[in-house]
């Protein structure tokens, strides 16, 4: 018997269509491809793509203060606070060399405050001044990354 679908079954009547057993099983397939993908690629809410943006920022800072740290070199931190912006420069005192930190996840930059300084990571003082928080929001959603005088990095959901 020839698996081709217009030949005539052991009854002598034409097969046309699909099995319920087939039909079945591509559903089964498809709602698994579905699920999957719908999973890996949701789109985080507004506090949770916040809260990864904030962690990822504290560790750009840290990392920052780190190299600062093993280099020897001192850097600013650009962050107005009359100015909302999608990004934060470092800019490096010896070199006037820049890092930039671009949000990732479509948040805003804003230091709290009323101080317009660049605030200053020294090295050989293991001092940052001033000291800065910086607001992180995203539609409704904020939080917070606030660096200490002596240069520690940590978030806060409220503000200081």
């Amino acid at each position: 018997m020839s698996l081709d679908r217009q030949t005539t079954a052991a009854n002598g009547m034409r097969r046309q269509g699909y099995t319920l057993v087939e039909l079945l099983t591509v559903m089964l397939i498809v709602g698994v491809f579905s699920g999957t993908f719908t999973v890996l690629y949701r789109l985080p809410s507004p506090g949770q793509s916040t809260e990864r943006e904030v962690q990822k920022l504290a560790r750009w800072i840290t990392n920052l203060i780190t190299i600062s740290n093993r280099t020897g070199r001192s850097f600013s931190l650009n962050c107005p606070s009359n100015v909302t912006r999608d990004y934060l420069d470092a800019i490096w005192r010896d070199t006037a060399k820049k890092n930039t930190y671009t949000s990732t996840y479509g948040c805003k930059f804003n230091r709290r405050g009323s101080t317009n300084a660049d605030s200053v990571y020294s090295p050989q003082w293991n001092s940052m001044a001033p000291t800065i928080t910086i607001t992180v929001s995203r539609e409704k959603a904020a939080y917070y990354v606030i660096i200490s005088r002596h240069g520690r990095v940590r978030t806060s959901k409220t503000p200081p």
